[in-house]
């Protein structure tokens, strides 16, 4: 009896070594792979490294073991050349002192809180507001930064695991948008693309309908680009062509300007095309002289 017992502990005792060498073994696995692709970002593609790495590296391995690693990471006891970098919204990245100097390291820190940034917001839209985020709203975030600057550091956060939940869809038209997959399905990005689309045309038509009513007067095309409306350019003219080439809208009609080019569209239901292209004609020579056409109807 007395010996089953000890038997029985001595194998306990055993499995328990077996389990904790086990575990030893991984999170060196763990820390020297985490080595690796520090070093490896840091020189060939001269960037830093998210601990979130960690998540996809350590997870076969328990909560508080991962910790104990992070723990490591932000000891400096990972390796004599791993450094790491906290940016102020607390995300903490790592890089190797050998292939990046600190001063490239800030530099690149700055541009990851613009990432998280943009991030936030994208997933703010999404989960407040059930709304997707138009590329131009990343412009407006930073206008500071250049717009082909904006679209690389969005190419960049695709291949990021803290960002995977951040995902593009595009209109017909061309135009991009941004979701967090956390809180819109694919299928209804989808939907609220083709939406966005149709609200656009709506907009546009409306507007010209009123304009033709109350004013009257025909509405110059470039007006629905400005900040009022702030319809993309890239969505623009495929919603003038469908407006032009739909039945529900056959009131609507295009002049152009033979002189300066500009487009206007009018509403038959309010005015004939000589009184539309005599406005128009009108409005553009007070544009060329620098007269500003009044937004509103002028009281007598």
């Amino acid at each position: 009896m007395h010996e089953g017992f000890h038997s029985d502990h001595s194998q306990r005792a055993a499995a328990e070594t077996f389990h904790r060498t086990g575990m030893t073994e991984q999170i060196a696995e763990v820390k020297a792979k985490l080595i690796h692709n520090v070093r490896r970002n840091s020189k060939r593609y001269g960037a830093l490294t998210s601990s979130r790495i960690l998540t996809v590296l350590a997870k076969g391995l328990p909560g508080e073991l991962q910790h104990g690693v992070l723990d490591a990471i932000s000891a400096g006891a990972l390796a004599s050349d791993i450094r790491t970098l906290i940016t102020p919204s607390g995300q903490l990245f790592l890089y190797s002192q050998e292939y990046m100097s600190i001063e490239d390291a800030a530099a690149k820190g700055k541009l990851e809180e613009v990432k998280h940034a943009m991030a936030e917001k994208i997933r703010r839209d999404s989960r407040v507001l059930t709304a997707l985020s138009p590329l131009n709203s990343m412009f407006a975030l930073f206008p500071d930064i250049k717009p082909v600057k904006i679209c690389s550091l969005l190419n960049e956060m695709q291949t990021q695991v803290q960002y995977r939940d951040i995902k593009t869809v595009s209109a017909f038209s061309g135009e991009l948008y941004l979701y967090c997959d956390a809180h819109i399905t694919e299928k209804y990005a989808g939907l609220l693309v083709r939406s966005a689309v149709s609200d656009a045309c709506s907009t546009i038509v409306d507007t010209v309908r009123e304009e033709s009513r109350i004013y009257p007067r025909p509405t110059r095309i470039s007006l629905f680009t400005s900040q009022v409306y702030g319809i993309p350019a890239a969505t623009l003219h495929p919603c003038i062509v469908r407006i032009l080439n739909s039945p529900q809208y056959a009131d609507i009609r295009k002049l152009v300007h033979p002189e300066t080019e500009a487009e206007y569209l009018y509403s038959t239901l309010h005015m004939n095309e000589e009184q539309a292209f005599s406005l128009m004609n009108w409005m553009e020579e007070e544009a060329t002289a620098g007269v500003r056409v009044p937004l509103l109807p002028q009281c007598p």
